[in-house]
């Protein structure tokens, strides 16, 4: 435990001081309320954790422009982070870098690329590591697997043989038995009576309560809040950073869709708060 402590002292609180650094609630609400795109541009320029990468360019004044700038911040922060960590801790890092790349605001990784990180995972040394590693990225796959056959059932019709030739084929907490019975349900009603027989809603390793509906980010935030707490000297805290990071870029990015075509106030609210 003190070997862990001390390995990972140094990243935890690079961390840390970054995740304070991250927009509040509070300040979502205020940009809410802007009138116009160039208003939000002149408020994240306040902000430490974005007015630094805008370097004194006052050329900076429409959406996509911000949005790129916005976007460049998280592999910034991922550059910052990766040379401050080890040999280990950086190949733990690699294996989440694809997912920081974004291309018209949607990180493009394919089926593979999920594949082949199950595989990587063996080969670190360390059993917590090894814990960490599949927990992040084995909820992750379990939930994106989850996600498309909920969307492909309830909105596309999609047949199970055509779901399950997009699905990631590797299995986590949701057992193969489990994965088949909710490829073959025929409605949304019956998938999520099966889904809520799994350990995502049942038992002691519980993510989410039988009321809840079918909700990935509900899932990872609930998860990172516990391997965090469980494992606070280790990869944890850093990839919970930057799933949090990712999610306050999807904010802002709404946000300033909403703000350029005038939505209400009330409406970006409740798409990036939830109220």
């Amino acid at each position: 435990m003190a070997g862990e402590l001390l390995t990972y002292s140094g990243l935890v609180t690079k961390t840390r001081a970054m995740r304070s650094r991250l927009l509040k609630q509070e300040d979502f609400e205020r940009m809410t309320e802007f009138q116009t795109v160039p208003e939000t541009i002149g408020f994240l320029r306040e902000q430490e954790s974005y007015g630094k990468i805008y370097g004194g360019r006052e050329e900076i004044r429409h959406r996509g422009q911000v949005e790129e700038l916005i976007h460049n911040s998280i592999l910034e922060d991922y550059r910052k982070l990766y040379l401050f960590g080890n040999g280990q801790q950086r190949k733990a890092m690699e294996l989440y870098h694809p997912q920081l790349q974004y291309g018209d605001s949607v990180p493009r990784v394919e089926v593979s690329y999920f594949v082949d990180v199950w595989k990587q995972i063996d080969k670190f040394s360390g059993s917590q590591m090894r814990k960490v590693l599949r927990e992040v990225f084995g909820t992750q796959i379990d939930w994106l697997n989850i996600m498309w056959m909920y969307r492909g059932k309830q909105f596309f019709r999609q047949k199970p043989e055509e779901l399950a030739a997009m699905l990631i084929p590797v299995h986590y907490k949701l057992k193969k038995r489990e994965w088949e019975r909710l490829l073959e349900t025929e409605q949304a009603g019956e998938f999520c009576r099966v889904l809520a027989q799994t350990v995502y809603f049942k038992g002691r390793d519980a993510l989410v309560k039988l009321k809840d509906e079918v909700s990935y980010h509900k899932v990872m935030g609930n998860m990172y809040q516990r391997i965090c707490q469980k494992y606070p000297s280790s990869m944890a805290p850093v990839f919970c950073y930057f799933y949090e990071k990712e999610q306050e870029i999807e904010h802002l990015t709404t946000a300033l869709e909403g703000i350029r075509y005038q939505v209400p106030a009330r409406e970006i609210r409740k798409l990036i708060l939830n109220s």
